[in-house]
């Protein structure tokens, strides 16, 4: 089988409240498979993941994995994001190894934080 050219593969993504998301996945992070399917490398799934995170509705509570990939969609260290939450860091990594779950205050400012980024049109470097 022929080596296939790997380009910037589109991808349609289905949020969990039934919207969806188009997107552009960078060629760097699409792969194929021996049979021909469309993959993506590691970073790739988390350039998924964080699309994921900004543009689902955040289920209560949220999972570590969203926490995380909300963070690093907003490129904020975990200092930065505890921070902006009024956490300690070691919270925020507690939060994101699944050892505590955010309080109701802590739930209200993921969703305020959330909320804010889409508004203000994050740009997720590729």
């Amino acid at each position: 089988m022929a080596r296939q050219e790997i380009s910037d593969q589109p991808y349609l993504m289905r949020l969990a409240d039934g919207r969806r998301l188009a997107v552009e996945v960078p060629a760097r992070w699409v792969r194929y498979d021996r049979s021909g399917d469309v993959g993506f490398t590691i970073d790739g799934v988390r350039f998924l993941d964080r699309l994921r995170a900004l543009f689902s509705p955040m289920k209560t509570p949220p999972s570590p994995g969203f926490i995380r990939s909300l963070r690093q969609a907003l490129d904020l260290t975990q200092t930065e994001f505890g921070k902006s939450m009024g956490v300690d860091k070691l919270t925020v990594s507690r939060w994101e190894r699944g050892e505590l779950r955010p309080g109701k205050r802590s739930l209200r400012a993921l969703q305020r934080i959330r909320a804010s980024a889409v508004r203000k049109g994050i740009s997720l470097s590729a």
